[in-house]
C-alpha cells in the first residue's frame, strides 16, 4: 500500500484535483490531507466532503505550521495508523498523471533500494524540470554564502528586479535554464546523493521507521530539502532521483492567494529563506561544523 500526504492551504480546487488524480491511480492507496489552518475554512470543507471515504483522512492543523512541521504531522499520522510500503509527500498543486505511479516506485526500490526518492517535476509555470535542485548538498560554507546572497537580494531595487523575473514565465525560464546549465543538471538521468525538489518527495518505510518526522522542524518554509539531504548524508541514507516517475507542478497557487503582490510574495520568500538558512547553519554547527563529503 502507498500513502499520500497532501499539504493543503486555501486552494481547495487544487487539492480536489490532486485527490482525484490519486484516486484514479492503480493499487491500494490512502490519502492524508493536512490542512495548515487555512483561514478561509477550506480545511473543514474538505473534512466534510471526504468524511464518507475510508481511504481519505483529513487532519486539521491548529496553526499554519509551514512546510516541514505541517508535513511531519501527516507523516506521523501515517506511521502511527498505517503500514505503507512508501509515503508520497506532495503539495496540493502537484498532479500525478501516471496511473502506475505506485507500481513504478516499487520497481525502482527493488532495483535501487532507497530511503528518499524524487520524481521528475515539470513546472507548468515555466516549463523547467525542477528536480534535482542541485547535484551536491550544502556545506557550512555554502549555507553562509547563500545567506549573504539572499540578504543582499532584499535590497528594494534588487527585490523589484527579481520579482519581475519571477512574474514572467519566459524570463524565469531563461534564468532557471542558465542556472541549471551552470550546474550541469540533466533531469533525464537518474542520480543519487542529490538535492531533490520538495513539491513531491517519496519516503520508503525503512526510512520512516527510524524517522517518522523526517523534515527538520526548525524551518517554516524553503531549504527543507537541502537540510534533509545533509541529514541523510550524515547518516548514510540513500537519496535517489529517477525520471521514470514524473509529476506536473502548478507553482505559486497558495502563495498567490495569500499575497496578491509579487513584491510582497518575494519579501515573504526572502524572510522564510533567511530563517531556514540560519537554522541550517545552527544544525551544522551543533554537529561540530563537520560534514561528510
Amino acid at each position: 500500500m502507498t500513502a499520500f500526504v497532501i499539504l493543503h492551504y486555501r486552494a481547495i480546487d487544487m487539492t480536489r484535483t490532486c485527490v482525484e488524480r490519486i484516486e484514479a491511480l492503480e493499487g491500494s492507496n490512502h490519502i492524508v490531507i493536512v490542512d495548515n489552518a487555512s483561514p478561509n475554512g477550506t480545511g473543514r470543507l474538505l473534512a466534510e466532503e471526504y468524511a464518507g471515504k475510508e481511504q481519505i483522512t483529513v487532519l486539521l492543523n491548529q496553526e499554519n505550521a509551514g512546510f516541514a512541521r505541517g508535513n511531519n504531522l501527516g507523516l506521523r499520522w501515517v506511521c502511527d495508523h498505517l503500514e505503507p510500503d512508501f509515503v508520497v509527500v506532495l503539495n496540493n498543486d502537484v498532479e500525478i498523471m501516471q496511473k502506475d505511479f505506485a507500481a513504478r516506485i516499487g520497481g525502482i526500490f527493488r532495483e535501487h533500494p532507497f530511503d528518499v526518492l524524487g520524481p521528475d517535476i515539470l513546472s507548468v509555470f515555466s516549463g523547467i524540470h525542477q528536480s534535482p535542485k542541485s547535484l551536491c548538498g550544502c556545506t557550512l560554507e555554502s549555507v553562509r554564502r547563500k545567506y549573504a546572497k539572499v540578504k543582499k537580494s532584499s535590497n528594494p531595487i534588487l527585490l523589484l528586479l527579481s520579482s519581475g523575473e519571477k512574474n514572467s514565465p519566459a524570463i524565469w525560464k531563461r534564468v532557471q535554464r542558465r542556472q541549471r546549465a551552470k550546474q550541469r543538471i540533466d533531469s533525464s538521468v537518474s542520480a543519487e546523493g542529490v538535492v531533490l525538489h520538495g513539491s513531491c518527495v517519496i519516503f520508503s518505510s525503512r526510512y520512516l521507521a527510524a524517522h517518522p518526522e523526517p523534515f527538520y522542524p526548525k524551518t517554516y518554509m524553503y531549504y527543507e530539502m537541502e537540510i534533509l539531504e545533509w541529514l541523510c548524508r550524515q547518516q548514510g541514507n540513500v537519496i535517489r532521483y529517477d525520471p521514470s516517475i514524473s509529476v506536473l507542478h502548478y507553482q505559486y497557487v497558495a502563495s498567490k492567494q495569500e499575497y496578491k503582490s509579487i513584491v510582497k510574495r518575494s519579501k515573504f520568500v526572502i524572510e522564510c529563506l533567511l530563517d531556514s538558512l540560519k537554522a541550517a547553519e545552527e544544525l551544522i554547527l551543533e554537529a561540530g561544523g563537520e560534514e561528510k563529503p
